[in-house]
């Protein structure tokens, strides 16, 4: 598993939430937050973009947002809005 994965960054905040751990939950998310701050300013100070590396993101008014996968064997994912 890479360091990136959802599951990996995200695994202490959906433990504590699935022991309804709250004040936990409240602080793993911070620390994520804080953590995409941090490496957002050091893009920037070095003037880099961030490209995902694995899928590509498009929106248009007629289709909506859409997520594609680069590797072909992710089959696709539609993005879902509310």
């Amino acid at each position: 598993m890479w360091p990136t994965e959802s599951a990996l960054i995200w695994g202490e905040l959906s433990q504590a939430i699935i022991s309804n751990n709250w004040g936990k939950a409240r602080e793993a998310k911070n620390t994520v937050e804080e953590s995409q701050r941090i490496l957002l300013r050091e893009r920037e100070s070095k003037g880099e973009t961030w490209v995902p590396k694995h899928f590509i993101v498009t929106h248009s008014k007629e289709d909506g947002w859409n997520c594609s996968p680069i590797q072909k064997w992710v089959s696709d994912a539609p993005i879902a809005t509310l």
